[in-house]
């Protein structure tokens, strides 16, 4: 262990009880010492065991068709969410947006996002009102097992195979250790071709195979030439499925005005492209304390927050990553209209 990850020991120990997964940048999720002794394993099985105890609650709003494709499947499907005349004016209003947007690029696919909150709601009402629907919140709370407000985005993913190396995100892997809500709401038809979500069906339960996988990534997780696997964003070859009781992931393809919202500790990748693609959605995302600290109590609903909370978020992510403090905020490209293939 380094001299300053000695001086940080206490920071890295308070750490334990929340979110954190990085097995390279906390010497004490890494510690091979600890995980033979249980520390993973340990952490998982709390989070599992809170994040079900939530639902308990958090589920009586849901119908029980959902919270049974949940249990079952780990992700929720629902067909012609929108009522028709807003979904035509989400898809007439959304591709013509123009705005400066965040804006990654892995490999040869490029995400570009703008914030949906209440105070965006001037420039893009019915995004706005599709992204705030009380439907799209209820389920993204009981599948992450949070009791706090969403992030919402206008969402546009470019794919183009010529433009880069393999994308990350098309390698089957799940995001971390605890569950996570992710929903997306397609503004078109998503086909076979069109690069489409693809998800383990059952892997975001924690068995007793997955437990006895997760502690065997646990002990040499660290060490792991693949970054993100060693970030604590496991990696999962797919022939190596079966020994945990898991079928193949299943694409899901879906016609446009389909929401999905899914547990992405489950296990799960965008499918590659073998085309140029540019498919349109609105996109959210809930994580928070595994363990259900803070339950309850959240922030980003407070008065004079909760109206413009994606856009504090963001920026407070941008100077995080500025000032080297584990920020995770994208570069802001230039005004340009959101379905436009052209890349910052």
């Amino acid at each position: 262990m380094r001299a300053l990850d000695l001086l940080k020991l206490p920071l890295h120990a308070l750490a334990l009880a929340g979110k954190t997964k990085s097995f390279v940048a906390n010497p004490l999720i890494g510690s091979h010492w600890l995980n033979e002794r249980g520390l993973h394993r340990q952490r998982v099985d709390l989070a599992d065991r809170s994040a079900w105890a939530r639902r308990r609650q958090l589920g009586k709003v849901l119908a029980a068709e959902e919270r049974d494709a949940y249990a079952r499947d780990g992700f929720v499907v629902k067909r012609d969410f929108l009522p028709a005349e807003l979904f035509a004016r989400l898809q007439a209003e959304a591709p013509a947006h123009v705005a400066a947007a965040r804006e990654m690029r892995q490999g040869p696919a490029v995400t570009r996002r703008v914030a949906l909150d209440s105070v965006d709601a001037a420039n893009l009402p019915a995004c706005v009102a599709a992204a705030n629907d009380p439907r799209i919140d209820q389920l993204m709370r009981y599948v992450g097992a949070h009791d706090a407000v969403p992030l919402l985005y206008l969402q546009t993913i470019i794919v183009d195979p010529a433009r880069g190396n393999q994308d990350p995100q098309t390698v089957l892997h799940r995001d971390t250790f605890h569950a996570i809500a992710k929903a997306w709401l397609f503004l078109q038809d998503v086909g076979e071709d069109d690069g489409p979500f693809s998800y383990v069906p059952g892997s975001h339960r924690l068995t007793d195979a997955m437990r006895a996988w997760e502690y065997e990534e646990s002990l040499k997780a660290a060490h792991s030439e693949n970054v993100y696997h060693a970030r604590g964003s496991f990696r999962m070859p797919p022939e190596d499925l079966g020994r945990l009781g898991l079928g193949p992931a299943l694409k899901v393809v879906v016609p446009a005005n389909t929401l999905v919202v899914a547990d992405t500790h489950g296990f799960h990748a965008r499918t590659p492209s073998l085309r140029p693609t540019l498919r349109m959605e609105i996109y959210g995302t809930l994580r928070g304390n595994p363990y259900g600290l803070g339950f309850g109590l959240d922030p980003l609903a407070w008065p004079g927050i909760r109206s413009r909370r994606t856009n504090l978020v963001d920026q407070a992510e941008e100077l995080a990553g500025r000032l080297k403090l584990g920020g995770k905020g994208w570069p802001v490209v230039s005004a340009r209209r959101m379905d436009s293939p052209e890349i910052g």
